[in-house]
C-alpha cells in the first residue's frame, strides 16, 4: 500500500507540469493584406477568435464631432523582431500608428498613437469581433444586451476596470484598457453579446460636455460633499488634441482557463500584471492595479474655474469622485510605485487638504520618502504642515482641530471621519502618525530635536490601557478598543526603521484584539469585549472591518515580537476574508453579516504591497513571501516563463466562487 501511493504521488508530481501547461490559452493576432488594407484577426491554437471585419479591419474605429464611426484603413505594414506596426495612416488632420507586440503567448499589448497637425476633438474603439459563440460580461458580470460603461461615477452604467469579456465554459477572452489617467479620464467599455459578438474599449462616447462637480459646504445646502472646497469641470466624451500634439492608447488583449466569473476577474488582474511588470504574485497584481485604475487626471478645477496643481490625482474609490485625500495619495503612490504618477500626485495637494485630521502628518511622512527617492518638495507647504502639527501638540500628543463645516462638531478628527473626540484629546490613530511626522520633519532639515520625537513617542505610550490590555482609541476614552490604533506606527517603522510602541504593549493589544475579533476581522471600534458600541452597525466607522487597519496590527506585531509564521497566518486569514466575493479589496466589511461595504476596490489598501516589501527587508526575511503563495494558491495562481497565469483546476476556493454560471463550450 505505501509503494502503491508512493508511485501514485510521483506520477502526479511527474504530470503536474504537463497539467499546468495543459490550462495555457493563447492569443495571437494574424496581419493579412487583401485589396491593399492591412487586416488583423486572432486566433487562439487553431481556433478563429476575433475576426477582421469591414468596420474595424485592424481592429480601429475613428469618429469626429458630427459625423458617424468610421474605419482606420492601414495600408504600410513593418514587422521586425516580433513587433508589428501599420501605419502612418492619415485620417483627416491625425496621423495614426497601430502598434501591437506578443507580450505572453496569452497576451497581445496594443497602442494607438495618435498626432494632430491641427487642433480638434475625436474618439477611437478598439473592437474585438468574435467569431466564437460565447457569453459577455463586465468585470462586475454577465451583460445580457449592448452596454456602454463608463468609468466616472457620474455614468448611469460604470465600471472601474475597464474590461469586456466573452466566455465559453472553460476560457476568457477580454480587452482591457491601461488606466483612464492616461486617456483624460476618457475611458468606456462596450459589452455586446449574442447576437452582436463585440466587446471594445473606447476613448470616448462621444457625448457633449456636461458638468461634473463636488460641491463646498453652505448653509442649507443638502447636496455638499466637500467641507471647504469647490470642484467642477465640463466632461464631454471626445479627445482633445492641440496642434502637433502626441497621445498613445493602450489596450492588452488577453486569454485565460476560467471557469467562474471569479475566474475572468482574476484573468483581468493577471494580463494587466504581466503587461505591467508587477507580477510576483496575484495579491501583488491585485494592489498595484487597484492604484492603477483609480489613479485619474486631475482635472477638476477650483469654483473660480481656475486648474489645480498636479497632472495626476488618486481618488479612494468610484463613489467620491476626482478629488484626494492626502492619505490616499500616500498609499497609493506608494502601492502603485510610479515615480511620476507619485511626484504629480504630491503636487496637486494643497493646503485645505492638509489642515485636518492626520493629513499634515501623511504629508510630511510622504515628502520625506520624495526627497529620499531624490525628489523635489513644496518646501513652503511642507513648513506649514510642520508648523501646523506643532502648534496642535501638547506634551507631545498631536490633538487635532475641529475642521472647519464639520457636519459633527466633534467628528472628522481622524481618517476614520465620524466618531467624536472632545476639543482636548488626543486620538492614538493619530499619534503614530504624529511620531513619524516628527521624523519626517527632522530628516527635511526642520528644527525638530530628539527629544521632540521623544515627547511624542511618550505620549503615544501614555494613551496605553495597560490594565485592559490594549490601545484605546484616544487619551480620553480609555475604555474603548480601538484597531486603527497602530497603523501609523506601522508605516513610521517602515519608513524609518524606529519603533514607537514597547513590544509589550503591541503583543497585549495583539492577544485582546484576537480574543475579541468578529469572525469578519477586526472592529475598527468597539467596547472592550469586541461588542458594538451603542448604535453602530457593523460597518463602515461603526464597527466595520478596514483592511489597512488589521493587516497593519498584524505586521506591527510581526515587527514586535509575534513569530513570522503566525503574522502569517493572520494575515492570510484576513485577505481571504476580502477576496470571497471579489478578487478586489472593499472599503470594509460589515462584521456582523460579513457583506462587503462602501467602494470595492478601495485605493488605500495598495499600500500593503510595499509595507509588508519593507518590513520583511527590515527584519531579514528573504525568500518567497509565504502570504504571497498562500493567496496564489487560494486563487488557483502560478508563475512559468511568460507570467503569472490562472490555473482553474488548482484554486483552493470553490466554495467561495461569485459565480457558478456555465457558458458554452468553445
Amino acid at each position: 500500500m505505501t509503494v502503491n501511493r508512493a508511485l501514485v504521488a510521483l506520477t502526479a508530481l511527474l504530470l503536474e507540469p504537463l497539467v499546468v501547461r495543459a490550462d495555457v490559452v493563447e492569443i495571437r493576432p494574424l496581419v493579412s493584406e487583401r485589396e491593399g488594407i492591412q487586416r488583423i484577426e486572432y486566433r487562439s491554437g487553431e481556433n478563429l477568435v476575433g475576426r477582421s471585419t469591414e468596420d474595424a479591419p485592424a481592429g480601429v474605429e475613428l469618429k469626429f464631432p458630427g459625423a458617424d464611426w468610421k474605419p482606420v484603413r492601414f495600408h504600410a505594414k513593418t514587422e521586425r523582431e516580433g513587433v508589428i506596426e501599420l501605419g502612418p495612416e492619415k485620417v483627416g488632420a491625425l496621423t495614426l500608428r497601430w502598434r501591437l507586440v506578443q507580450k505572453t503567448p496569452s497576451l497581445v499589448e496594443r497602442t494607438l498613437e495618435v498626432t494632430a497637425g491641427e487642433a480638434l476633438q475625436f474618439t477611437a474603439a478598439f473592437p474585438l469581433d468574435l467569431a466564437i459563440e460565447s457569453e459577455a460580461s463586465s468585470f462586475s458580470g454577465p451583460v445580457k444586451k449592448r452596454t456602454v460603461f463608463g468609468t466616472e461615477r457620474s455614468r448611469p452604467q460604470k465600471e472601474l476596470f475597464p474590461v469586456a469579456m466573452a466566455h465559453t465554459s472553460d476560457r476568457v477572452y477580454g480587452v482591457v484598457a491601461d488606466a483612464p489617467a492616461y486617456w483624460e479620464n476618457r475611458c468606456d467599455v462596450l459589452v455586446s453579446g449574442e447576437p452582436d459578438r463585440r466587446i471594445g474599449i473606447l476613448t470616448g462616447d462621444g457625448s457633449d460636455p456636461h458638468p461634473i462637480v463636488i460641491r463646498k459646504f453652505a448653509p442649507g445646502r443638502k447636496d455638499t460633499e466637500d467641507a471647504t472646497d469647490e470642484y467642477q469641470y465640463q466632461m464631454s466624451g471626445w479627445q482633445s488634441l492641440a496642434a502637433g500634439e502626441t497621445r498613445r492608447y493602450t489596450t492588452w488583449v488577453f486569454a485565460s482557463s476560467a471557469r467562474t466569473h471569479y475566474d475572468r476577474q482574476v484573468a483581468m488582474h493577471l494580463a494587466v500584471a504581466n503587461a505591467k511588470g508587477w507580477n510576483s504574485s496575484g495579491l501583488e497584481a491585485i494592489l498595484r492595479n487597484t492604484s492603477l485604475y483609480l489613479l485619474r487626471r486631475n482635472l477638476m478645477r477650483d469654483e473660480n474655474d481656475r486648474p489645480r496643481d498636479g497632472k495626476y490625482i488618486f481618488i479612494s474609490g468610484m463613489s467620491y469622485g476626482w478629488k484626494q485625500w492626502v492619505s490616499t495619495g500616500i498609499y497609493s503612490a506608494l502601492g502603485l510605485d510610479d515615480p511620476e504618477a507619485t511626484a504629480e500626485a504630491m503636487r496637486a495637494v494643497f493646503w485645505n487638504r492638509i489642515n485636518y485630521e492626520e493629513n499634515a502628518q501623511y504629508y510630511l511622512i510622504w515628502a520625506a520618502l520624495v526627497r529620499r527617492a531624490g525628489g523635489a518638495v513644496n518646501e513652503p507647504l511642507v513648513a506649514r504642515a510642520y508648523e501646523f502639527i506643532r502648534k496642535h501638540e501638547k506634551d507631545g500628543a498631536y490633538i487635532p482641530p475641529p475642521m472647519a463645516n464639520a457636519p459633527i462638531p466633534k467628528g472628522f478628527k481622524t481618517y476614520m471621519d465620524l466618531l467624536p473626540y472632545d476639543d482636548d484629546d488626543a486620538p492614538a490613530s493619530n499619534q503614530g502618525f504624529h511620531c513619524g511626522a516628527l521624523m519626517a520633519a527632522q530628516v527635511l532639515g526642520l528644527p525638530v530635536s530628539e527629544g521632540d520625537i521623544q515627547r511624542a513617542i511618550a505620549a503615544y505610550q501614555r494613551m496605553f490601557n495597560t490594565k485592559l490590555g490594549f490601545m484605546p482609541t484616544s487619551m480620553k476614552q480609555q475604555d474603548i478598543l480601538g484597531q486603527d490604533v497602530f497603523y501609523g506606527a506601522t508605516l513610521t517603522y517602515a519608513v524609518f526603521g524606529r519603533k514607537v510602541l514597547t513590544d509589550e504593549q503591541v503583543l497585549a493589544h495583539y492577544r485582546t484584539s484576537e480574543k475579541v475579533k468578529s469572525p469578519y476581522g477586526l472592529r475598527v471600534i468597539s467596547k472592550a469585549d469586541g461588542s458594538l458600541l451603542p448604535g453602530h452597525s457593523g460597518s463602515y466607522v461603526f464597527g466595520g472591518s478596514w483592511f489597512f487597519c488589521d493587516s497593519g496590527n498584524y505586521l506591527l506585531a510581526g515587527v514586535h515580537g509575534l513569530p513570522a509564521a503566525e503574522v502569517d497566518a493572520r494575515l492570510i486569514e484576513r485577505i481571504k476574508l476580502e477576496l470571497v466575493k471579489n478578487p478586489a479589496f472593499n472599503e470594509d466589511i460589515n462584521t456582523v453579516t460579513g457583506v462587503p461595504h462602501g467602494n470595492t476596490p478601495y485605493a488605500d489598501y495598495s499600500v500593503y504591497v510595499w509595507l509588508r516589501k519593507e518590513i520583511r527587508r527590515r527584519l531579514g526575511q528573504t525568500g518567497p513571501d509565504p502570504v504571497n503563495v498562500a493567496i496564489d494558491a487560494r486563487l488557483g495562481v502560478v508563475r512559468d516563463h511568460g507570467g503569472l497565469r490562472l490555473v482553474p483546476s488548482r484554486a483552493e476556493r470553490s466554495d467561495h466562487d461569485n459565480s457558478t454560471h456555465r457558458a458554452p463550450r468553445n
